[in-house]
């Protein structure tokens, strides 16, 4: 590269005559010119020529350094010229370089080592230099190039001289180049550390006559002892075995309580079973077999019990010519646990509420009695018509297997005539007595007269032994009764 204030005498590009033309003899090409065979990088020798100073009759240009001389750890200060021209027969002057250095302190190559950090410090130590270095400075140059006519700012006549924007035929290129490498200090300063380090155990054995620290031996841990020889412990003797407890006396048994057997109901002292009936105005024949008619009017006792009674209510109807029917039937008594049942040829009542108004229909009292009302059963008069029968079944527990039972036919085919016939089956009891006789087997003492010395002949009495709500009065006529005949 040439280096100057000015365009060489023998110039890259020529101004003038022919032998100091661009292409002259003295040109860029010339024999004398900047590339010429005694110019700036001829084979006569240049900045960088094989030779030493050029044979060329011009004179190269100048490297003046800014800042420093350049040196490896010189001072900042002076200056120095290089002269690297030609000796080629173009007159002009050549181009000019300064070598700027970077301010601060630091150790590195000087200015004249221009290779050492071309392209940054990090070329150094493997691409990491830009860590501990940094360039020393910057070569400025600047050389001419021709851009053509009227698009430059400098013209070569005489000398590259600045005419103004656009009016000559080159342009001043300027080329900035790092140049040498140095240390930054920090990372001098991290040197002179590691380097104390390095000097400590010197320094304090050989200086400070202090020895170094002796290492502390580690202990050796001791063998563990061995185990204490194992002690023989006596088997204790095993204790004598007492005699076994005697066991206590078991406990007498509880008695268990024996359970005292209910009772069973005893079954009242009933004998034979039979059956009576009533039927007209009213016909009866007793238990034992007697026929006898009681054609009275009023309440008389059918049946009576110590534990049941059966009442008749006899009146007479308008076909009867005064003579009279049954026309109700009553039940009391204690097997009916203090409950009435009447029963008549239109309607039956239990304590005076309506029940069987249907047909067929039944009526149940689980312990006391069961009614059907239905059409089934023989006939107690079997002269009336069987096709017209409506029968009530009352069936009374009283502790025998077949029950007091009761029926009666209700007849109803004519109005005002209405009347019951009845029919009443059970077992004798002590006492027994009534329209059906006393059940005691005699049929002699069953007749209507002896009934009547036994019950009386006004029948059941006004009072609380009377089912019917009302008592029908007994007339005595100032004539014989037929009742006492």
């Amino acid at each position: 590269m040439i280096m100057g204030p000015g365009p060489p005498v023998g110039g890259s590009f020529g101004v003038g005559g022919g032998s100091g033309g661009a292409f002259g003899s003295g040109g860029a090409h010339g024999s004398g010119g900047a590339y010429g065979s005694g110019g700036a990088y001829g084979a006569g020798g240049g900045a960088h020529g094989s030779g030493g100073i050029p044979r060329g009759s011009g004179r190269g240009g100048q490297m003046h350094v800014v800042g420093g001389d350049g040196g490896c750890c010189g001072p900042s200060g002076g200056s120095g010229t290089v002269y690297a021209g030609g000796m080629g027969s173009g007159v002009g002057r050549g181009t000019g370089t300064t070598i700027h250095a970077n301010p601060g302190c630091g150790i590195g190559s000087g200015a004249s080592d221009t290779g050492c950090c071309v392209g940054g410090p990090e070329t150094a130590c493997g691409g990491m230099g830009s860590a501990c270095f940094e360039g020393a400075g910057t070569m400025i140059s600047g050389q001419w190039a021709y851009v053509g006519e009227g698009r430059g700012n400098y013209s070569r006549v005489p000398g590259y001289d600045y005419v103004g924007e656009g009016a000559g035929n080159y342009v001043r290129e300027t080329v900035m180049t790092p140049y040498g490498c140095r240390l930054r200090p920090c990372c001098l300063i991290l040197m002179l550390c590691a380097l104390l380090a390095c000097l400590l155990p010197y320094l304090y054995t050989y200086v400070f006559n202090v020895p170094p620290p002796t290492p502390v031996p580690t202990p050796v841990p001791m063998p563990p002892s061995p185990p204490p020889p194992p002690v023989r412990i006596p088997a204790p003797l095993p204790t004598p075995m007492s005699p076994p407890p005697i066991p206590p006396r078991p406990l007498p048994p509880v008695p268990v309580p024996v359970p005292v057997p209910v009772p069973l109901p005893v079954r009242p002292a009933y004998g034979a079973i039979g059956s009576c009936i009533g039927w007209g105005d009213p016909h009866v024949r007793t238990f034992d077999g007697m026929r006898a008619d009681y054609y009275s009017s009023g309440e008389y006792y059918i049946v009576k019990t110590g534990d049941v009674s059966i009442q008749g209510r006899y009146l007479p109807t308008k076909f009867t010519n005064g003579l009279a029917v049954t026309k109700e039937v009553a039940i009391g008594g204690s097997l009916l646990k203090g409950n009435k049942l009447i029963i008549s040829p239109l309607s039956a009542t239990w304590n005076g509420a309506p029940i069987l108004t249907a047909f067929p229909s039944h009526f149940d009292q689980p312990g006391i009695l069961h009614v059907d009302f239905d059409n089934v059963g023989a006939l107690v008069d079997p002269a009336l018509d069987a096709s017209k029968k409506k029968i009530l079944h009352v069936k009374i527990a009283d502790g025998t297997p077949e029950g007091l039972m009761i029926q009666i036919n209700r007849w109803t085919a004519s109005a005002g005539n209405e009347y019951v016939n009845w029919k009443v089956t059970m077992h004798s009891r002590p006492g027994q007595d009534g329209h059906c006789g006393n059940f005691n087997g005699n049929a002699a003492d069953d007749d209507r007269i002896a009934v009547r010395q036994r019950m009386g002949a006004q029948g059941v009495p006004a009072g609380p032994e009377l089912l019917f709500a009302t008592k029908t009065p007994i007339t005595t006529a100032g004539r014989p009764d037929i009742n006492n005949c």
